[in-house]
């Protein structure tokens, strides 16, 4: 009779910032039945990893499950899997993070269950050549990523059952291949269909392995499975039909199947992740590509063998796909270098370690990319990475400048979003600003630390290929409870989200300078459709910077074109000691021969993650409001100051635009998918003073618009 084996690897994962009852709520429905189920078993063993924000989560909120992990480690049941801490993609950092961050659960694990794991869970199995060097110097012996990865290289099924040797520079690492088809049909598919695919596996005598690693929250939290798996009994099914054929299919772990079976050869894996990331970070034209070809080549007898060199893009892809990706994983490295450079320079072990720990959580995956998860679509997700890596920027930069809390400003000149063109950052104790020159001379991100937020931490709208499938969703009543692979699901969460449809022509920055033509008007402008009468809004601006003790000023010019007129517009930013925010003061000048009569605009894109909450909201001294809330619409004149209010988190920005002047103000919501459906997100608030402007040749216009963010009376710092 042919022997098999098989290993069961469960990946379970909350990523920062996540909410606190998401997290109860993937306990109760996976996580806790999950286990329950499988301990009765004692003879079923499995792989079990956890990343480093849930397994911490579980410690504080429920001792007593790990106290029960605690005791089927004891029995040689489950052999626990180590990672980044913080499920970084390994790929996106530097090598010294990339160790800091596997060693760091390594020793977690050990310290909250006893056990050395040596095998390691592969964020996103996003795979690049030179991984080997950095996780076998963190001590891992072994990793897990898809079979699929196996194939683009040329293996077939026939020659996976087992695990490989990779090497990078001389440092050997096994890697084992999870099956794809496993992944398919657990838990979605009858015991007895997963049984007849382990009868079908390739024969290698007793050391024949099968692999399915994957997502824990796929038994119970993915819409429907909760109910199959256990209020159905597929789970209890599932145990029985591999305890019905134990005396040829039997149950192990990494680590033991290692001991007991040598590898099958050595393979060199090309950069790759499952094969449904390397659509999800094709561009949106390119995916329709993409799918037309895969629907063209399903006719084909011989398609599964050929779909295997179809890989589409790869992780990287995100970051220019998606340029808040790009410009977050930028700063991420900008502020890692900063604080390398201060553990190098000077501080004690306390301090190095929380600033190690912030860096390391803004390193976290979820908000850097977007499939099938809302991941960087979801505000709250990117607001955890920037808070984190605010605090560590802000504990390096007063480590390095060995200055206290009042007494510092600093500016820096460097290209930090390697674009290879120059940013500056200006910092004091209150705030950090990047100003873009060749951007259109805006403000990308402005931190307000005392409360460690990205006030300019916005998304974009933008065409995304699944948008064309909105029109086809139904609602989800929450009746259609079948369990089905979050990857077949077609359904939107309200009604009318293909009216919401709307996409940006420029990324959503603040500072910001428009020229309108008499026609726009603020519908329009909102659905950005509207006439941009000069261009300025993406070109670039020269720029010069002076610092004295006290003042940084960064003076930004640029020569265009307005309604065919020739226009100059320069505008200088004044930043301070002790001051967060900044002025801007603006000079217009017709440097043509006929008089210019235009529409002058400066956007402000403000995230402040809450557009319905009753706690934040909008203030316009004189003017009375139908709707205060950051969601709200509408187009107001004669305003000299607009002020938009945490009451959460206790601060306020406000924005005087120097001259009265027409205001108009608009959420930025996008439509993105989700593992529960398609759904509407806020993302931001637009809001932008307007000036009409006529200029005779040679004649000059200006205005000064202060920026503030200041905390509000009787708040503490959080």
């Amino acid at each position: 009779m042919k022997k098999a084996k098989f290993i069961l690897a469960i990946h379970n994962h909350q990523p920062v910032g996540n909410f606190e009852f998401v997290s109860e709520d993937a306990y109760q429905r996976a996580y806790l039945p999950f286990i329950e189920e499988i301990k009765a078993h004692p003879w079923f063993k499995f792989n079990l990893h956890y990343t480093g924000p849930l397994l911490k989560w579980l410690t504080e909120a429920h001792p007593e499950f790990i106290g029960t992990l605690h005791e089927m480690i004891a029995a040689g049941q489950v052999e626990m899997m180590t990672g980044g801490f913080y499920e970084p993609i390994l790929a996106l950092l530097p090598d010294t993070d990339k160790v800091g961050q596997i060693k760091k659960l390594t020793a977690f694990i050990k310290e909250k269950l006893g056990q050395d794991a040596s095998s390691m869970w592969l964020a996103e199995r996003v795979w690049e050549p030179h991984l080997p060097a950095a996780i076998t110097e963190a001590g891992v012996k072994s990793v897990v990523v898809d079979d699929f990865h196996f194939k683009m290289s040329g293996l077939r099924d026939s020659e996976l059952a087992g695990y490989y040797l990779t090497e990078d520079q001389g440092s050997a690492l096994r890697v084992f291949p999870g099956s794809e088809r496993l992944r398919y049909i657990i838990p979605f598919q009858p015991p007895e269909t997963i049984i007849q695919h382990f009868r079908d596996l390739p024969d290698r005598g007793e050391h024949t392995l099968a692999v399915m690693a994957d997502d824990g929250e796929k038994f119970g939290v993915w819409p429907g499975t909760h109910k199959w798996c256990y209020d159905e009994g597929w789970f209890r099914r599932f145990i029985k039909a591999l305890d019905g054929n134990r005396e040829w299919l039997t149950t192990t772990t990494f680590g033991e199947y290692m001991d007991d079976a040598g590898p099958l050869g050595t393979a060199y894996l090309p950069t790759c992740s499952y094969m449904e990331m390397g659509e999800w970070s094709l561009p949106g034209s390119a995916i329709k590509e993409y799918e037309a070809l895969i629907e063209f080549m399903k006719s084909a007898p011989d398609f599964e063998t050929r779909r295997l060199f179809i890989k589409g893009g790869f992780f990287r892809n995100f970051l220019s796909k998606y340029p808040e990706s790009g410009y977050m994983h930028k700063r991420m490295l900008h502020v890692s270098g900063k604080v390398h450079k201060a553990i190098e320079a000077r501080g004690g072990k306390a301090l190095k370690e929380a600033m190690l720990d912030d860096l390391w959580q803004g390193q976290c995956n979820d908000s850097y990319w977007h499939g099938v998860f809302g991941g960087l679509y979801l505000p709250h997700l990117r607001d955890a990475v920037y808070r984190h890596l605010i605090k560590a920027d802000e504990a390096a930069e007063r480590l390095l400048l060995r200055e206290k809390d009042d007494g510092w400003l600093s500016v820096e000149e460097c290209d930090m979003d390697t674009d290879l063109a120059t940013e500056v950052v200006v910092s004091n104790p209150l705030m950090s600003a990047v100003v873009d020159p060749g951007d259109g001379g805006c403000i990308t991100e402005f931190d307000f630390r005392p409360v460690s937020m990205n006030l300019m931490n916005n998304l974009a709208r933008r065409w995304e290929a699944y948008h064309d499938k909105i029109k086809g969703a139904t609602v989800d009543d929450g009746k259609c409870g079948s369990a089905k692979t979050i990857h077949e699901r077609v359904v939107v969460k309200e009604d009318g989200l293909s009216g919401m449809l709307q996409y940006d022509w420029y990324r959503r920055t603040s500072l910001i300078d428009h020229f309108l033509g008499p026609e726009a008007d603020l519908d329009g402008f909102k659905r950005s459709d509207y006439h941009e009468a000069g261009d300025f809004v993406l070109g670039g601006y020269g720029h010069t910077v002076r610092k004295s003790k006290d003042k940084v000023k960064v003076t930004l010019s640029r020569r265009g074109v307005v309604l065919d007129t020739p226009v100059r517009v320069d505008k200088a930013l004044t930043f301070g000691r002790a001051y967060a925010g900044f002025e801007a003061d603006y000079a217009l000048t017709n440097e043509g021969a006929e008089e210019l009569n235009t529409t002058f605009g400066v956007e402000f894109n403000l995230s402040m993650l809450a557009g319905d909450a009753s706690d934040r909201y909008y203030e316009i001294p004189g003017h009375v409001l139908k709707a205060r809330n950051l969601r709200s619409s509408g187009e107001l004149n004669n305003v000299r100051e607009v002020r938009l209010v945490d009451e959460w988190l206790g601060y306020e920005i406000l924005l005087t635009p120097g001259k009265t002047c027409t205001l108009w103000r608009f959420p930025v919501e996008t439509v993105s998918q989700s593992e529960a459906g398609f759904e509407r997100v806020y993302q931001s608030s637009a809001v932008m003073p307007l000036w009409r402007v006529s200029l005779k040749p040679g004649e000059s216009w200006k205005v000064a618009v202060t920026f503030a963010v200041n905390m509000r009376k009787g708040k503490q710092q959080k």
